[in-house]
Formats: C-alpha cells, sequence, structure tokens
C-alpha cells in the first residue's frame, strides 16, 4: 500500500514537474519576445453563470517576466468585496527552465483594501501575490476561483493586454447553463484572426500568438482599437438589490430609484443659509455659481466605497454635518442644495481621465468611474460642475471630463448625452513678450501669457506653488533659456471668464550668439506647441490629436544701443489637413525693435498610419521656421 502511495506521489510531481516546464522560456517562439517585457503564455477565464445572483470565475494565468517592466502584466490579484468569496488562489513561480522557486498558497496571499490612504470607508479589498524577484526571468502560473454575487460586473475579454507584452493564449469562456437572458457585443475582431467556437449557450473565444507591440506617438487608446468582448445579464443583482440592464432608461431608472433617490434631504438651517445666499441673484446661473462656491469653500474632498457596492452616493444630510465626500456624496449634495433653490440638476455618471474614454452608448451595463453635475438649459449650453474639486472654477471642465459621453440619471430615466466640447478656437495659449537684448547677447524679459479652455486646466495650479517650486518649473519648461534669474513671478486667475495668465520679469544669458561684430537673434523666444519629438517614420497605427489647439506669440525684441538690424528672415505660413502655421516678421524703426507675430494651430482629428509621414513633414516645416534667426550689427554711426 504504501509503496503504491509513493508512486502515485512521483506521479504527480513528475507530471506537476512536466507541465511546468512547458512553460521554460525555451518554449516561446522568437517572435514572440521581439519588444516584449513579458509574454503571456496563457489566460483563460472561465465564467459560469449559475443565477442572476451567482457568477463562478475560474482564471488561470501563466506570465513569464522578462525585466522589471513585465512584472506589470503579472496580475495574480482577485478583488472581491464582503459576502463574496476567493473559493481557491494559487501561483508556483518557476524559472527560465521551468524548475519550481517558491509556491503561494490561499493563505499566503496578502489580503488589503483596495483603496488607498486617502479613502475614509471601503468594503472592497484585494487578495494579492506579493513577491520580489531575485532573477529574471520567471514564470508566474497563477489560478484562482471566485464566486461573485454582484452579477451587475461580469468579466470583459480584452485579449491584448498594453504595450511591449505578446500572447501565445488569451481564452474567454462563458456558459449560461440555464439560459439567463444576457447580451454582448463584440469589438473590434476584425483586428486579428480570433476563434468563435462558441454554441448555444456556451460561449467561447481564442486568440493566440500575437507578437508585443511598441507604443506609437499619438495613436488611439489601446481600448478603442484592439478587440474586446462585453457581456452583461438583463437581469443582475448588486449586493442584493435586483435590477435589468436591457437598456439605459430602465437601468438609469435603477439607478435613481436605488442609488439616487431620497438621498437630497438638507436640514432646515442649510436652506436658510442658502436662501440668505442667493437672495440678491437674479438669473439660475448666478445663484448656481454662489452654491458651488458654498460647496467649495465648506466641503472637502474624501473617498468614500460603500454603500450598494461602493455606488451608492452619501446623503445629503451627511455630507452637510460631516463636511466631507466622494464624487458621488458632494454631486449629490450640490444637486440637494440647488434642488432647495428650484434649480432642476442632474447625477451624471462618467469616465473621468484626460483621454476622452466614453460612457459605451450602444452597450448598457455598469460604467464610469467619476460622477459629476448636470445643470440642464433650453440652448443647449448646459451647464457642468466638478464638485470634488475644492479649486476648479464654475462650469470648467477641462481635459479631465470634456467632450465624452455620459449617464445622465433622472426619475424618468437613463439619458445617454454628450459633455460640453473645447473647439480649437477656445484651447488658446497666448504670449506677448517685450526682450530687451545687450550688446553681448544676454536678456531681460518682461513676459504675459493668458491661458483659455483646456490650457487653462494646465496652468491655474501653479498659483498654489512655491516660489522655489514655480522658479523649479519655468527653468524646466524654458530649459534653452540659460542662467535664468526671476524678478517677479505673478498670477491673475479670473474664475469667472475662466483665463489664467502668467506675468514674469525674468533675465537670462547668451540667448543672441556673437559672430564678430555681429549678433545672431533666434526668433523663437519661448517654445509653444512643440508636440513632436524625433521618432522613426516607420508606423502600424492612426494618430489622433484629441483636441485643437491655438498658440499665439508676440516676441518684441529690443536691440542693445549701438546696433541697428543687418537682416531679417522672410515671414511665411504653411497651410494642411493637421493645421496652420503662421510668421510674420518685422522691423520697427520707432522703436528699435525686432517684431515676431507667430500662430500655429492644431486641429483635432484622427488620420491613417499612412498619412504620418506628411503630418511630420508638416511638423518639420514648422520647426524650420521656428528656428529663424536674424542679424543685429554695430552701427557704422556708434
Amino acid at each position: 500500500m504504501r509503496k503504491r502511495i509513493i508512486t502515485f506521489l512521483l506521479l504527480v510531481c513528475m507530471s506537476s514537474m512536466y507541465s511546468q516546464q512547458e512553460y521554460s522560456i525555451l518554449k516561446i517562439s522568437p517572435e514572440l519576445l521581439e519588444n516584449a517585457d513579458a509574454v503571456v503564455r496563457k489566460m483563460h477565464t472561465k465564467l459560469v453563470v449559475e443565477d442572476i445572483d451567482k457568477v463562478v470565475v475560474h482564471t488561470t494565468r501563466i506570465v513569464t517576466v522578462f525585466n522589471e517592466n513585465g512584472e506589470y502584466f503579472i496580475d495574480a490579484y482577485q478583488h472581491y468585496d464582503e459576502g463574496d468569496g476567493i473559493a481557491k488562489q494559487q501561483a508556483i513561480i518557476i524559472d527560465a527552465m521551468g524548475n519550481e522557486v517558491e509556491k503561494f498558497r490561499k493563505k499566503d496571499f496578502s489580503d488589503v483594501s483596495a483603496f488607498g490612504s486617502g479613502t475614509l470607508f471601503a468594503d472592497n479589498r484585494v487578495s494579492y501575490m506579493d513577491y520580489n524577484a531575485r532573477n529574471y526571468p520567471y514564470t508566474v502560473i497563477y489560478t484562482s476561483e471566485f464566486e461573485n454575487e454582484d452579477t451587475v460586473f461580469l468579466d470583459q475579454w480584452f485579449p491584448l493586454e498594453g504595450y511591449n507584452v505578446s500572447i501565445e493564449e488569451s481564452i474567454f469562456e462563458l456558459e449560461n447553463p440555464d439560459a439567463h437572458a444576457l447580451r454582448f457585443q463584440e469589438n473590434n475582431f476584425d483586428k486579428v484572426a480570433i476563434e468563435d467556437h462558441s454554441v448555444e449557450n456556451h460561449f467561447l473565444y481564442k486568440l493566440r500568438n500575437v507578437k508585443a507591440r511598441k507604443h506609437e506617438d499619438f495613436e488611439p487608446s489601446l481600448r478603442s482599437t484592439t478587440p474586446n468582448l462585453l457581456f452583461s445579464l438583463e437581469k443582475f443583482e448588486l449586493k442584493g438589490v435586483a435590477g435589468e440592464t436591457r437598456d439605459w432608461k430602465h437601468f438609469g431608472k435603477w439607478m435613481y430609484d436605488n442609488l439616487v433617490a431620497e438621498h437630497d434631504h438638507l436640514p432646515e438651517s442649510t436652506i436658510k443659509k442658502i436662501v440668505d445666499l442667493t437672495s440678491s441673484a437674479s438669473s439660475i446661473e448666478d445663484k448656481a455659481r454662489l452654491i458651488y462656491q458654498y460647496v467649495q469653500e465648506n466641503t472637502r474632498y474624501i473617498s468614500v466605497q460603500y454603500g450598494i457596492g461602493g455606488w451608492e452616493p452619501e446623503t445629503a444630510m451627511n455630507v452637510d454635518r460631516l463636511g466631507y465626500g466622494d464624487c458621488k456624496g458632494l454631486t449629490n449634495y450640490t444637486k440637494a442644495l440647488l434642488k432647495s433653490q428650484g434649480i432642476e440638476s442632474y447625477y451624471t455618471v462618467i469616465y473621468g481621465g484626460d483621454s476622452k474614454r466614453h460612457i459605451n452608448p450602444d452597450f448598457t451595463i455598469m460604467q464610469g468611474n467619476h460622477v459629476i453635475l448636470n445643470i440642464p438649459s433650453e440652448d443647449s449650453t448646459d451647464l457642468w460642475l466638478e464638485c470634488t474639486s475644492q479649486t476648479t472654477p464654475f462650469n470648467y471642465m477641462g481635459d479631465f471630463t470634456d467632450d465624452r459621453y455620459a449617464l445622465r440619471v433622472t426619475e424618468e430615466g437613463g439619458e445617454i448625452i454628450r459633455t460640453r466640447k473645447y473647439e480649437v478656437s477656445d484651447n488658446v495659449q497666448a504670449i506677448e513678450c517685450e526682450i530687451q537684448l545687450d550688446e553681448k547677447g544676454n536678456f531681460d524679459a518682461e513676459f504675459t501669457r493668458i491661458s483659455e479652455g483646456i490650457p487653462y486646466g494646465d496652468r491655474y495650479g501653479l498659483k498654489r506653488e512655491t516660489e522655489d517650486d514655480l522658479k523649479k518649473y519655468y527653468r524646466n519648461e524654458w530649459g534653452r533659456l540659460q542662467n535664468l534669474h526671476f524678478e517677479d513671478i505673478a498670477f491673475e486667475d479670473d474664475r469667472v471668464d475662466i483665463q489664467f495668465q502668467e506675468k514674469l520679469k525674468f533675465s537670462g544669458s547668451r540667448l543672441a550668439s556673437p559672430a564678430g561684430e555681429r549678433l545672431l537673434v533666434p526668433l523663437n523666444f519661448i517654445q509653444q506647441g512643440n508636440i513632436m519629438k524625433k521618432t522613426s517614420q516607420e508606423r502600424t497605427m492612426p494618430f489622433v490629436f484629441e483636441r485643437g489647439k491655438t498658440y499665439k506669440d508676440h516676441f518684441s525684441f529690443k536691440i542693445p544701443q549701438g546696433y541697428e538690424i543687418e537682416a531679417l528672415p522672410g515671414s511665411d505660413e504653411i497651410a494642411s489637413e493637421f493645421g496652420e502655421f503662421s510668421i510674420n516678421i518685422s522691423a520697427s524703426e520707432e522703436n528699435k525693435s525686432i517684431e515676431v507675430e507667430r500662430v500655429l494651430i492644431i486641429h483635432e482629428g484622427e488620420w491613417p498610419s499612412e498619412q504620418f509621414q506628411n503630418f511630420t513633414q508638416f511638423i518639420d516645416k514648422v520647426n524650420t521656421l521656428n528656428n529663424l534667426k536674424a542679424v543685429i550689427a554695430k552701427s557704422e554711426k556708434s
């Protein structure tokens, strides 16, 4: 009997060793190693829909890591909420040849809150493998089984996981034995050779042998260009609350009834404060502006992730009492304050981020990572409030929430709407600068820059920086200017017209370079809109500019006493589908100066890869004109 047991254990051990050695790096196809920080040897996600309140998720993930950057793709973890259960979790580390190095059982995984120290309450947790690599390459074999009662969230399939990672095999499987009503959406499946082995209530997709690719400048997001598969149960549960996702109207109605309704009650004392505050305001916008300022001055942002899966906002009563909340709670609080003055506004779910990620208008599913407030207008110029920020101006969105689809939650149901778009004429940075040169090529400058639209959001935070940090900031931005010394730095923040003005006085050395008795004066004093880096002409992906921008410069170079203008380059202009550039250069005898007017416009748009060379040619021409120099020489009279 003992011999049989030993033989059995040896066979199990040998079988395990054999299967692990199948993931030796020698088994990886050489073409998958090119540009790869990691190779996903196998990713198999299997969902079993047991009921509308129970989905079991089986995961097998095997990843070979070649360097520190490749560790990003290990993903040996499981998110869960209280009430959910991780039935199984294991990870095995093997070396380059497939020999076991370390093994993590379920009890060896670290278990922490899924949110950082800025979160006051959170039910969500993550169980993850904490492994410090001693040698590269190595491979992680991770397996887990997870029971999810919150069926509003189903795992989605994004087989191409990022840049510099190759895929040997990615499998997505969904079993629906009781034929629960569900919907699915296949996106970008024409981009690669996906195998579809689905039959009736068993969905099965595979993708094999995809080489790693490098990121290309200005390419669209991976999510918008690579294959992905979305699933949604038509009937779901979230923390025991049942709902339907058949369309946005019904789903928005569920959100309103279960997350938003009856959360807007306020103390009478606060309502009286708001009545007094807005008593002299003559319009809805004026009242809303005062209420928004009140929220900014009397609350602060703290992440609070609890209540119906972290999607339910804190009540207005509690936010008023505590003086803090997250995006959900502060938005709901502002909504309640506006309602107290008869102003209609809507809780709106959105994806926040500087890249325009949309709520998918064609597929109803729990989406979004942020909440803002919408105040509708009959002339379609809705007002938008970012209620989490104590510094963002009234009705300013910036690139965090601009021009994307969002879900407006109303008592009647959900509505897909689009947020404000900032046009190329809105996004303006304009410089006015006077530069006094001396005979050694050194300079003193008086500089003013006004930023509007999207550039406003990039600049207005400067007013909160220390003097030392500001000097570092400008020295870094204007790296080509030497030995900068700042005499004065001042700002004006117009939060009504939403303009930010920088006013500086500074000096530097060797701006103009000597050439015998002459000085060569570079006419590009401050570079704006320098969007093009050195890059290969090889291109596989389209390129996109999500926002058009306009840069305007006026430089007035005052020449030194005893010098005169000897030579000026000619004015010029360039026009293309990507943008326009013009430069006008003139001499002012009255002011003894060289006047430079420059405008660069970059258009919003997306172009195929074949057009990239034309774009680089446009930028090369712009850079050539930006490198023009004037010649000044000592006057014969001096």
